[in-house]
């Protein structure tokens, strides 16, 4: 039995093949199957009939660093599909953090969001993505480390 099913999806694959329409069987948080699956137990389904499938988007160019903090559930990324983003781009990034140089960094980086009220208490890349990890990102990030954000640090 699947956790949920899927059914009639018009799916998008991104191997550029042409869309085919067929069922998704979701066990544990993942696809254990797609075909035709109709006479399958469920223990939800959702009819998708004449609408698209398709994986989660990259978004290789953002200045969503501070999105997570501001908007926990991120609707402005997920809303469009989008499931992962590359951070820290332009040579701006929010960390790494140094204690004497902080209120530099908050003018840096406050034109891409981080104006807003953030706990800015990380210092290296590893505790801002712990922290990103603790407030339960619901996009995958991929982060780079600003070249401008090293020089300010």
């Amino acid at each position: 039995m699947y956790d949920l099913l899927i059914a009639r999806g018009r799916i998008l694959d991104g191997s550029g093949n042409p869309w085919f329409e067929a069922d998704i069987g979701i066990q544990g948080g993942k696809i254990a199957k797609i075909g035709r699956l109709r006479g399958e137990a469920a223990r939800e389904r959702i009819d998708l009939r004449g609408l698209l499938v398709s994986p989660g988007f990259i978004d290789i160019h953002c200045h969503s660093d501070a999105v997570p903090f501001i908007f926990p559930r991120e609707e402005g990324k997920i809303l469009q599909g989008v499931t992962t983003e590359t951070i820290g781009n332009c040579g701006v990034s929010l960390t790494p953090v140094s204690g004497e140089t902080k209120e530099l960094l908050k003018k840096y980086t406050a034109p891409f969001g981080a104006g807003c009220p953030l706990p800015w208490n990380w210092e290296t890349m590893g505790g801002f993505l712990k922290l990103l990890e603790e407030r339960r990102s619901f996009t995958n990030i991929a982060s780079l480390v600003g070249h401008g954000t090293i020089r300010i640090a």
